[in-house]
């Protein structure tokens, strides 16, 4: 639980202090976010139905619209791991396998987070708001 005291509302030369103005822009930041996700959300919705009508009416392939370019791609292929896995297992197939690292944090679980500092990237910081 947040235990940061609201800010009060002190005037000085008729304006609120900077707390309040603070919150209140931050408040009219988020409703803002909030407002453009939903439409977001909405136009992304339109956007899924209108490429699901072309790839049920569209095999693969280039065509023109308009002064635009649509591509029809089929879809990726990949190994169904599980069922590849019962099938193949790696003690008697290893030439289908192969090894990658193990994810950031159990790599610093093992080594320490010194160790693979130097390997570790981060993504942009992000804001959500819901």
């Amino acid at each position: 639980m947040n235990t940061t005291p609201i800010p009060t509302c002190t005037l000085v030369d008729g304006e609120p202090d900077d707390g309040l103005r603070r919150q209140r822009l931050l408040n009219a930041q988020a409703k803002r976010i909030s407002i453009l996700q939903e439409e977001i959300t909405s136009r992304q919705e339109e956007v899924e139905r209108l490429k699901a009508q072309i790839l049920d009416s569209h095999a693969p392939g280039t065509y023109q619209a308009g002064g635009l370019k649509v591509t029809v791609k089929p879809g990726n292929r990949r190994v169904d791991t599980a069922r590849f896995m019962k099938t193949y297992p790696a003690d008697k197939y290893p030439n289908a396998y192969q090894l990658k690292p193990k994810p950031l944090s159990q790599l610093e679980r093992l080594l320490t987070a010194d160790a693979v500092a130097a390997y570790a990237v981060s993504s942009k910081p992000t804001v959500v708001v819901s």
